[in-house]
């Protein structure tokens, strides 16, 4: 795993970027229901697969006054104050996998010509290992020291957390997924570091640092650059940088570079009331063979 990959959560950036922040929860134009699935590093044997299912809204949304970034300010009482929305996640490597659900919930109120949120979503978690897929280091031969009967399931029970704000000029945030540190280790089975159990960076707390502009270029045409960075303690500092164009509210493309980690693109189109986004990456460095490459696919309806 390269070292800048600090949460799964993270490449989710551009596909659905309610799942980083709970603070996005009711920014949206529409209450968007986001059905998603990312395989990473095609061909490897145990890469990462990650599904997802989300859904947000904005209550009091008959008194809401929008433009493509969401929200624009109209007066007192022009909007609901209360986002709320959920999901569902299923995350498979090797031969663990981490299911769970978030319920969370976003405040707003003005901040200059813009508007903050607040963001908290309880989080609960099994981290499921399947001894039955473990890789035996002699090939088939049985290993007395490792037991491939079952399955051990930890339940976790956690708290996501997050503040955003936007404009029509610009967009920030900051959020802490799994605030509690919700890391593991399993004893014996657990490989030692410096004296410790290793902990599974995607257990661990990560903090997530976001911004961009949102100039436009002309009426129906939309460059947005951003800056997305990232840090837990397994797997240290991160940072993606994005550009998207968005057309007519209908169609979107852009580029993106994770550090030292891959490169790829990113194209959506909206059809109605459906949206169609597909991310694709290929891998930089050693660390991972260039012809392994990342592909993700969301479908949404805009309820």
């Amino acid at each position: 795993m390269a070292q800048a990959q600090v949460s799964p959560l993270a490449d989710q950036f551009l596909i659905n970027p309610f799942l980083t922040n709970p603070a996005i929860a009711g920014t949206a134009k529409r209450a968007p229901l986001s059905i998603a699935a990312r395989q990473q590093w095609l061909g490897i044997k145990g890469a990462p697969t990650w599904q997802s299912v989300t859904w947000h809204t904005s209550l009091n949304a008959k008194k809401q006054h929008f433009n493509p970034r969401g929200f624009v300010n109209k007066g007192e009482n022009a909007f609901g104050n209360v986002g709320i929305g959920g999901g569902v996640f299923n995350i498979k490597y090797g031969a663990i996998s981490q299911v769970g659900i978030h319920i969370d919930y976003a405040y707003h109120i003005y901040l200059g010509n813009g508007r903050l949120s607040f963001g908290l979503a309880p989080l609960y978690q099994q981290y499921i290992i399947n001894k039955s897929e473990f890789i035996l280091p002699d090939g088939n031969d049985p290993d007395p020291l490792i037991d491939q009967e079952g399955k051990e399931i930890v339940h976790f029970i956690d708290v996501n957390a997050g503040v955003h704000y936007f404009s029509d000029k610009l967009f920030a945030g900051f959020s802490v997924v799994q605030l509690f540190n919700s890391s593991v280790s399993f004893g014996d089975l657990s490989f030692p570091t410096v004296g410790e159990f290793s902990e599974n960076p995607w257990l661990a707390r990560s903090f997530y640092l976001y911004g961009g502009i949102t100039p436009a270029v002309s009426k129906n045409f939309i460059l947005e650059p951003s800056l997305l960075l990232k840090y837990n303690r397994q797997n240290g500092f991160g940072f993606q940088v994005n550009l998207r164009a968005t057309i007519n509210e209908n169609f979107q493309a852009g580029l993106l570079y994770h550090y030292k980690e891959s490169a790829g693109f990113f194209a959506g189109v909206r059809i109605g009331d459906l949206i169609f986004r597909y991310q694709f990456e290929a891998p930089l460095g050693m660390a991972v063979l260039t012809r392994f490459t990342t592909n993700q696919v969301m479908v949404g309806y805009l309820m």
